[in-house]
């Protein structure tokens, strides 16, 4: 009896101490799987989780059938659920549109940390089970029962809820991509007529521009001189349909439907301006890897000609928006009985900035690696300025020795909001800035007379029937109401307040002596 009782007492601290890091495994591992789910989570849902978890433990089936499974799902989206949120539309189409260059940038974007909590989700699982058994730790009744009434009992609760909306996120994708794949929509604008002044037409898009950090709207450094000294129009109060690139072009060069947000693709800018008899084309610095990988590249497939200078076989995209000019020019160059029409898409301040200017100099670098990452962004800036000059000198020099008129609008497609991770101040596509569709707009054209500035907030929803109206394009389906350069105030923003994250304000942040 006193052998027993000795056995005893030396195995209750082993069984003790197992079962505190049992319990410490399992909860540190239902807090990373729903922190990779992105949602904001309270102490109650890593609870629930884990008892959840402890109850499947009764059964060895369920656990490797049911419990693994969702923490091996789970691991795989939680670097990109920490760092950008939970799943939707927009990031899960942006993450299946892009290229081997921009997922390789993406991922890079993430903290080490957050893969390493990913990866520890099922070791430390494992960990608990072994534990658990090893040392017969009965922390549940041993009715495998029971495992299945709680579990449909909680499907639709918060632990589950990350799987209905990834789902839903997914279909929608899907669903969007089938339609380009059969992109044969018959256009519906009908006939237009076109009464333009101008020979050639160039719409500048931008690409993650957020206006607050140019010193055309108040930035302390100089990073955009083209656009202030330029005879036209700066306009402070554009808004993008969108926080990311797909997400927002779908919206503003299509008429969509205004009070759903959602894009009509039967009514895009290229096919108005084209029933309109003018020549459409398109010069892109974002590649693609196929035909209608994205509703952007179905949009410009529609252009008479499209020209993509990205090395999309590359696993990093080193083409710089320099290169852009010289296309640019032939271009222009060629002999055209018709208007032409110019699309001219950046990478601009794409994520990550530093990169973006590895052929540029860092017009405002700093000591403090905190503002490392914001420097890079603000010089980026007075690169696309730069390019904006050098696109603007070849219409000017085609102007004078052809007498080809023309007009040129410059805006960005969306802005970013600030993070700080490990100490340094990044920007991204995580939606979580009330300033994040702060985007800017600019014109210029041969006939300029004056540099002028005004603020008036214009809705990106209105952009295709606003740029048919600066275009003098006429159509039965575009309100003449429209007008980018009016210094009026747009009479709807269609709920874009309520749509904007309720959070406190980011902005922009001096880096001068940093």
């Amino acid at each position: 009896m006193k052998k027993l009782t000795n056995a005893f007492a030396k195995r209750q601290p082993k069984q003790f101490f197992a079962a505190i890091i049992a319990l410490v495994s399992l909860y540190f591992s239902s807090l990373f799987m729903l922190n990779g789910s992105g949602k904001q989570i309270e102490i109650q849902d890593v609870l629930l989780l884990s008892a959840l978890i402890l109850i499947f433990n009764a059964s060895r089936k369920a656990f490797y059938a049911v419990i693994i499974p969702i923490a091996v799902a789970y691991t795989l989206y939680a670097p990109v659920g920490m760092m950008f949120g939970e799943p939707n539309y927009q990031y899960l189409a942006s993450v299946l549109a892009t290229n081997l260059a921009e997922g390789s940038e993406f991922l890079q974007q993430i903290p080490l940390q957050y893969y390493l909590m990913a990866i520890a989700i099922v070791p430390l699982l494992l960990l608990f089970r072994y534990l658990s058994q090893r040392f017969q730790l009965k922390f549940y009744k041993n009715k495998t029962l029971l495992c299945f009434i709680l579990f449909f009992a909680l499907v639709n609760q918060s632990p589950f809820s990350f799987f209905h909306q990834f789902f839903a996120a997914a279909a929608q994708v899907k669903d969007e991509l089938v339609r380009l794949n059969q992109f044969q929509l018959e256009s519906r604008w009908g006939a237009s007529q076109f009464n333009g002044k101008y020979k050639n037409y160039v719409l500048v898009i931008g690409e993650s521009v957020r206006r607050d950090y140019m010193h055309a709207y108040g930035y302390p450094i100089e990073n955009t001189p083209f656009m202030e000294s330029t005879n036209g129009i700066v306009v402070e109060g554009l808004e993008s349909a969108g926080s990311n690139t797909i997400a927002s072009l779908r919206l503003m060069l299509t008429k969509p439907d205004k009070q759903r947000w959602a894009p009509d693709y039967s009514l895009n800018l290229i096919d108005l301006i084209k029933s309109a008899g003018v020549k459409t084309y398109w010069l892109s610095n974002q590649g693609f890897f196929g035909q209608f990988d994205t509703p952007i590249t179905a949009i410009a497939d529609l252009n008479d000609e499209h020209y993509f200078i990205a090395k999309n076989d590359s696993i990093s995209n080193d083409s710089s928006d320099l290169q852009l000019i010289e296309p640019f020019k032939q271009i222009l160059q060629q002999p055209s009985d018709k208007a032409k029409f110019i699309v001219v898409h950046l990478y601009g301040s794409h994520p990550k900035a530093c990169d973006r200017i590895k052929d540029y100099q860092n017009i405002s670098p700093v000591k403090d690696k905190k503002y490392q990452y914001l420097s890079c962004y603000v010089s980026s800036i007075r690169k696309t300025d730069q390019v904006l000059q050098q696109l603007y000198q070849a219409l000017q020099q085609q102007y004078q020795q052809q007498q080809q008129s023309f007009a040129m609008i410059y805006f960005a497609d969306h802005g970013l909001a600030h993070k700080t991770i490990n100490n340094e101040i990044l920007f991204f596509n995580n939606a979580g800035s009330p300033l994040h569709h702060d985007v800017p707009l600019f014109m210029t054209a041969s006939d300029s007379q004056q540099h002028q500035q005004c603020s008036s907030f214009k809705s990106g929803l209105n952009f295709t029937e606003a740029v048919a109206n600066w275009m003098e394009i006429k159509n039965q389906q575009v309100s003449t109401q429209f007008n980018l350069f009016d210094c009026k105030n747009d009479s709807d923003d269609y709920g874009l307040k309520q749509r904007l994250p309720k959070t406190k304000l980011d902005p922009a942040i001096d880096i001068r002596n940093k």
